[in-house]
């Protein structure tokens, strides 16, 4: 026959188990979310940079046709 004691420490170390592993998960969770939010971050920080390089080329570009259209206008008014 099993005794009361024995299932008390049975049911004991079976909580204390369950506790440790959901610490285990929760702690792991938390590491991941730490690393995803690292990298959103990072790649926020690209697509800024990307943005940034993309402004400059559209920039240089609308520059460039105005004085196209500039130099277009006036040999149209030359001829």
């Amino acid at each position: 026959m099993v005794s009361a004691t024995t299932l008390n420490n049975s049911t004991a170390q079976i909580i204390e188990e369950a506790s440790r592993k959901r610490e285990l998960r929760l702690l792991k969770n938390k590491e991941a979310a730490k690393e995803c939010r690292r990298k959103k971050k990072e790649y926020v920080k690209c697509l800024e940079n990307r943005v940034a390089v993309l402004e400059n080329q559209n920039k240089t570009l609308i520059e460039e046709l105005k004085s196209l259209k500039e130099l277009y206008c006036q040999k149209d008014v030359q001829s």
